[in-house]
């Protein structure tokens, strides 16, 4: 197996279209762990540790932020995003242990696409956009769009994932996630990230999005519809979680069955709405 320590995107891009089967390795915290399994065997690895910029996270003047692939998680975790982008901060908090957290990378993360993990339902409840750079040049995605199944994303095989923009929050928006799971560091057994915004104790929009409940992060527009314009009361949130109760398609595994996991969805729906709603109330 051969190494590449590229210093620019354009060199890294370069590297893995000539190698078939190459595959990008940035904290290394799951794909090492599958090499040593013998789940994979690719025939070079191209490291982006090096790669100048991938490891910023920015502030933008209007409130955006732009974060680079290989910003570890617990920099995400300790970064203080303000509004519905605190539910990506809460998110990482609860990826694993700090020893992870301190090597594995964001990128990373929503690149393997593992449906129990932490951070894909946070940056699609964020309505985040990623940026793929490949050898036709870039093009731009939205976390909703970018994991279309269980570990498969809609990168190209060529493709690298190099950076994610946040949108400034919304005025009065909060975020919170809430996470079952059967000790402190396991994958969630079921995870709800939820972002609202509110005016006047009303909710005028909202995403709610489930972990491990199908082969990617879940998220209904009707769901969302349930909750919008309305106080976020036991009704209306008892409608929102029973619509993606209906809508999940979990796997059973030693988690949880998957009957056991469709039972608790709404009860955390109505928790992870709850958790957001105190945020709002601690503010005014």
């Amino acid at each position: 197996m051969q190494l590449f320590h590229p210093t620019t995107i354009d060199e890294a891009v370069t590297l893995l279209a000539a190698h078939e089967e190459a595959r990008c390795i940035a904290g290394g915290q799951t794909l090492v762990a599958m090499l040593n399994l013998g789940l994979l065997d690719p025939p070079a690895l191209v490291s982006l540790r090096k790669v100048e910029g991938l490891d910023r996270l920015v502030r933008h003047a209007g409130g955006g932020v732009t974060m680079g692939a290989a910003v570890t998680q617990a920099a995400l975790a300790a970064a203080g995003l303000p509004g519905a982008l605190a539910v990506l901060c809460e998110a990482a908090q609860q990826v694993a242990h700090p020893a992870i957290r301190n090597f594995g990378t964001v990128g990373g993360a929503l690149c393997h696409a593992d449906p129990a993990a932490d951070l894909p339902p946070a940056f699609v409840a964020a309505d985040a956009r990623l940026t793929a750079v490949g050898p036709t040049g870039e093009r731009s995605l939205s976390a909703g769009d970018f994991f279309v199944d269980y570990l498969t994303t809609a990168l190209a095989e060529d493709e690298i994932l190099t950076a994610i923009h946040l949108l400034p929050p919304p005025t009065g928006s909060v975020g919170a996630y809430y996470k079952f799971a059967r000790v402190d560091g396991d994958y969630a057994t079921v995870s709800v990230a939820a972002t609202l915004t509110l005016e006047g104790g009303v909710c005028r929009a909202a995403r709610i999005v489930l972990g491990s409940c199908a082969a990617g992060p879940l998220r209904l527009d009707a769901a969302d519809e349930a909750l919008a314009d309305t106080r976020p009361d036991g009704k209306a949130v008892a409608r929102a979680g029973a619509l993606l109760q209906e809508a999940a398609e979990p796997l059973a595994d030693m988690r949880g069955s998957a009957e056991y996991r469709r039972r608790i969805i709404p009860g955390l729906v109505a928790r992870a709405v709850e958790a957001a709603m105190a945020k709002s109330e601690a503010r005014s």
